[in-house]
């Protein structure tokens, strides 16, 4: 009896965990940077241009989130460093929700446009990412997170009131 009760909640705790969402893309592109990848590498110190040329993306990491009325949200999410990659896509105006490699098979087209590098003005990286996205103007608050190759973090914001 002490054996069933013992039994019973770690079954029902695996089945929890496994029955959650998995980001993860199973088959990522090859030529994508990852984090801290160029940060290790001796000779980092190539210009962003040099490094964009051989990878498939400008950056690690790409956290979008645009906030519309309504609770109406835009968001794709992009990461990948040592542990894998993993993405994920969010448009509720549309009702559309990916994860994994669906996911990334919708965002891949559209990141890859995207050649912004640390040095670039925020004005231009946050107009570069609206036109690319297609993005409608009337958003509450537009949020982007970059990691860039060699390791920079860069934040844009605009907040609409």
């Amino acid at each position: 009896m002490k054996l069933k009760t013992a039994v019973i909640p770690a079954f029902a705790a695996s089945l929890l965990l496994f029955g959650c969402s998995n980001d993860e893309v199973k088959d990522p592109p090859e030529d994508a940077p990852k984090e801290n990848e160029s940060a290790n590498n001796d000779t980092s110190n190539d210009s962003m241009t040099d490094t964009s040329q051989d990878n498939k993306f400008a950056f690690t990491s790409f956290d979008l989130d645009v906030d519309y009325a309504d609770h109406q949200d835009y968001e794709v999410d992009y990461d990948n460093d040592e542990d894998g990659m993993e993405a994920s896509f969010q448009d509720d105006i549309n009702d559309e929700k990916l994860s994994g490699d669906k996911a990334m098979d919708k965002i891949t087209p559209m990141l890859e446009k995207l050649d912004f590098d640390k040095d670039t003005p925020d004005e231009e990286v946050m107009k570069q990412v609206k036109d690319t996205f297609s993005l409608k103007d009337d958003y509450e608050k537009f949020e982007l997170e970059v990691t860039f190759p060699d390791g920079t973090e860069k934040e844009y914001k605009d907040m609409k009131q």
